[in-house]
């Protein structure tokens, strides 16, 4: 158990190594803010959060590879346990990993679990019972028994703050000092924030212009190329400060309320 928990904890950045060849850790100034004694959301209760988590399991190939391939590599919009561990088998074998079908049909079963509510039963443990945060997402839906599905489209709960985050950090990886990235890129390429939410064109074009409202990102479309441009490389240096917006701004809102 304690291992498990170990592991979850670094794959989502909570946490992370004092040093490379030892297992000392130390909370991550992530793993803090979010989590610690003044932290913003102990108890995952802002919808921001288990996006948040997402988007730490989805945005890199090394920890949670699984995640990383089925929501930002795999071309199909439908699937089955079978069909997605035969997917990432091939994967395995062409990049010459130690990987065995038995551990990524496990990896393939605790993807699936991450996502879709489980069906009630009176034989089911309760344990096993429990849902992941991450399934009020609605990421994955079961449309008939053993046959998944993306929900590709609008995503209401995905708050902008939370997909700025993303996107910076989708962007200081892949074009570090460049000051635009083209908007197919951003939507459909490998880790990309569009991939990793399942947004439609549409629905990523609309979060970028209420972005360019509050922040120094916007969207230009000339000669049918569609660019996002960031105004300053000064957004990408602290991208913590757009985390602490979301979450000072959504407590006001409830002292308000």
């Amino acid at each position: 158990m304690v291992r498990s928990i170990r592991h979850w904890c670094e794959t989502l950045g909570l946490i992370e190594r004092i040093a490379a060849n030892t297992m000392d850790m130390r909370v991550t100034e992530l793993g803090l803010f979010l989590f610690g004694p003044e932290g913003w959301d102990p108890f995952i209760e802002y919808p921001g959060t288990p996006w948040l988590l997402h988007w730490m399991l989805v945005r890199s190939p090394d920890r949670a590879s699984a995640w990383y391939l089925l929501f930002t590599q795999y071309s199909g919009s439908q699937f089955t346990r079978d069909e997605l561990t035969m997917w990432l088998s091939g994967i395995a074998k062409q990049a010459e990993t130690r990987a065995t079908e038995a551990s990524i049909k496990r990896d393939v079963n605790v993807l699936i679990r991450t996502y879709v509510p489980s069906r009630v039963s009176r034989n089911l443990p309760k344990e096993e019972a429990f849902d992941s945060p991450l399934v009020q997402l609605g990421l994955i839906n079961e449309v008939e028994s053993g046959v998944f599905n993306f929900l590709r489209g609008m995503k209401p709960s995905l708050p902008d703050e939370v997909f700025l985050y993303a996107l910076l950090d989708y962007w200081k990886n892949q074009a570090e000092g460049s000051l635009s990235m083209s908007f197919e890129k951003a939507l459909y390429g490998p880790g990309s924030p569009g991939a990793a939410f399942k947004l439609s064109s549409n629905a990523c074009a609309e979060i970028l212009e209420r972005i360019a409202e509050n922040h120094g990102i916007r969207l230009d479309e000339t000669a049918g190329m569609r660019t996002i441009f960031s105004d300053s490389d000064s957004l990408m240096a602290d991208t913590r400060n757009i985390l602490a917006g979301y979450y000072s701004a959504t407590k006001l809102e409830e002292v308000a309320a």
